[in-house]
């Protein structure tokens, strides 16, 4: 199992590679969670990103630079049943805002309720990356 788990490591990492490639940057600084891949190049100052849902790849990226801020964006419904109500997560997105009001914002899907999976360690990634970008774009 644990050489499943680093073969997909590899793989996302690949993938993310290739879309930094892409923009002329490379990765030096990653992280991989179930199906997903986020990455920064600390010197050109792009954030990239990776998803694969079941039959859908979702390939994106942004130059920091631009970008005012980021946000988490936790999405939830109530659930009010016979054992109580409680909060259901629908999805995770990291926000990000530019700073050309122009320009739409661009969101990072790092969990979707609809695709069917069941929430692990999307959370703990996404408030991590928040932090990491974050303090990039103060500094």
């Amino acid at each position: 199992m644990r050489q499943n788990r680093k073969k997909r490591e590899k793989q996302l990492f690949k993938s993310l590679s290739n879309i930094a490639e892409k923009q002329n940057c490379k990765i030096t600084q990653y992280e991989c969670c179930i199906e997903l891949a986020i990455g920064l190049d600390k010197t050109a100052n792009y954030l990239f990103f990776f998803n694969r849902f079941k039959d859908k790849e979702i390939a994106k990226y942004v130059n920091l630079a631009e970008i005012q801020n980021c946000k988490l964006v936790n999405t939830t419904r109530n659930i009010n049943n016979k054992y109580g109500n409680y909060k259901v997560i629908d999805k995770l997105e990291l926000k990000f805002s530019p700073i050309d009001k122009n320009k739409p914002y661009v969101f990072f899907e790092f969990y979707n309720a609809e695709e069917g999976l069941q929430l692990t360690e999307e959370r703990n990634l996404i408030e991590k990356w928040e932090k990491i970008i974050t303090e990039r774009l103060v500094s």
